[in-house]
């Protein structure tokens, strides 16, 4: 998913996406560590567009992905739908002038920055996935879980275990009003 810069100058491109989340680092990370299950090939259509100095890449993209509730550990199946805006400024001079402390203006934040002939999306939109999947999937609001003693999921069947006890250094704090 690389942009050439010169072609891009003369007119928009269309990017069409179709990849499968494995073709992606970190994505393929989560996979591998059972963390989510990418039911779909990721979809989507962006533009890029040279304005100004500036690289614009905006679009959607889609997905669906089976994560485990995080209180049940019943399987959830989600759809996302992520709006992509990316904007991409070139990288005046040597990377060394850039260690160098710069006055940020609000024009010059949330902007990325590239040199060279080409951009390479990947990296950008693998981050846009990434923050796209929830941290802590839920069956539903009122799911009670598991029991924490003999994990028996309470949405289910009730457990004979003794509500859990709090830790006795804590317990102090239980009756701590502030006046």
């Amino acid at each position: 998913m690389l942009i050439q810069i010169d072609k891009l100058k003369r007119r928009p491109r269309q990017i069409e996406i179709d990849e499968q989340a494995s073709d992606f680092s970190v994505l393929r990370e989560l996979i591998d560590q059972g963390t989510v299950v990418f039911k779909d090939n990721i979809r989507g259509t962006m533009t890029a567009t040279w304005v100004g100095k500036i690289v614009e890449v905006s679009g959607n993209l889609r997905t669906t992905i089976t994560s485990s509730c995080g209180r049940c550990l019943k399987p959830i199946t989600s759809h996302l739908q992520i709006e992509v805006l990316l904007c991409y400024s070139e990288l005046a001079g040597d990377e060394e002038d850039v260690a160098e402390e710069v006055e940020l203006h609000s024009e010059d934040l949330g902007l990325i920055s590239f040199s060279g002939t080409e951009i390479d999306l990947r990296p950008d939109i693998q981050q846009e996935i990434i923050m796209a999947i929830p941290q802590q999937l839920v069956c539903e609001d009122a799911c009670k879980g598991l029991c924490p003693n003999c994990g028996i999921d309470l949405n289910r069947e009730q457990c004979t275990c003794a509500p859990p006890v709090f830790h006795a250094g804590l317990a102090a704090l239980k009756n701590f009003r502030l006046e």
